[in-house]
């Protein structure tokens, strides 16, 4: 029988790693069943835009092409551009719907994920969450084009904003500004998780991405020719590298979901012992 993991607790750094992947090994099964069958159409749509935007890019600053001129050439990365960051907003609305109401369905039920229960949440809190993406991915890029530091303060106070969305049932504008409130007194910790915590992450998807690296420095030892522009320019191989190795890395996100959810679920115990409170609630019941 799977140990089950009570989420409404603070928790150290050292905890918060172990119950990720405490979490992750339990339930891995059902968890990404329901994101390939929830968020899937939306990741092989964000493949394909990113494949656009690739080719589009190539295009527009290649000096050997005579199909196009510059000005169109710009205009079509230009929509590539908004056609990723479209789709990757939809992907990471239902992944993080996919996660977090399979988290809300394991606290709610002892341990077990009901997957209608989430299928049924993602779909109440869908538009909520493609909202929240836009705004959140506004106010971040807005933070960086002025000065780096308001965007990385920024993309730490809105990273428990999904949470509050999904598990308070609060607004798109009242889990933007209640994340500033949660996260007051702890941005430091909360940042330093963060970092500890994308580090691992990161060194897990650069794993997927050996095969794409192998293919790139086999091909520059062993081909003489120079680049001559044109189509020889893109190369499918590496492209399908390239895109496997994108989709590991945007399907590992879920590492970040659920370490997001143990930071809220943290932050909500320091500021309002919600979990302690349940806690005395319960005992209280099994006296009666």
């Amino acid at each position: 029988m799977n140990e089950f993991i009570q989420f409404k607790k603070s928790r150290d750094l050292g905890k918060i790693i172990t119950d990720i992947f405490k979490f992750l090994r339990y339930n891995y099964k059902v968890l990404f069943g329901l994101i390939f069958r929830i968020a899937g159409p939306a990741l092989i749509i964000l493949v394909l835009a990113y494949v656009f935007y690739l080719e589009s890019t190539m295009g527009a600053f290649d000096p050997y092409s005579t199909s196009n001129n510059f000005e169109d050439g710009l205009f079509g990365l230009f929509i590539s551009l908004v056609v990723l960051l479209l789709a990757g907003g939809l992907y990471f609305a239902l992944l993080y719907g996919t996660v977090l109401c399979a988290i809300k369905s394991y606290v709610n039920n002892n341990g077990l994920i009901d997957k209608k229960e989430v299928a049924q949440g993602v779909r109440t809190n869908f538009w909520g969450l493609v909202g929240l993406s836009l705004l959140n991915g506004l106010m971040v890029g807005a933070g960086f084009l002025v000065c780096i530091l308001p965007g990385v303060y920024l993309g730490v106070v809105i990273i428990t904003t999904y949470m509050i969305l999904v598990f308070e049932k609060r607004s798109v504008s009242d889990a933007i500004s209640y994340s500033f409130d949660l996260i007051k007194g702890y941005w430091w910790t909360t940042f330093a998780t963060l970092i500890v915590i994308y580090v691992i992450y990161y060194i897990v998807s650069m794993i997927f991405q050996v095969p794409q690296y192998i293919y790139f420095f086999t091909k520059e030892f062993t081909m003489n020719e120079t680049y001559t522009g044109g189509v020889e320019a893109f190369d499918w191989i590496d492209m399908t590298l390239s895109s496997i190795g994108l989709v590991a890395q945007y399907l590992l996100q879920t590492f970040m979901v659920i370490a997001s959810a143990f930071i809220y679920f943290d932050l909500n115990e320091k500021k309002n012992f919600t979990g302690t409170i349940e806690t005395i609630d319960s005992l209280g019941k099994r006296e009666e």
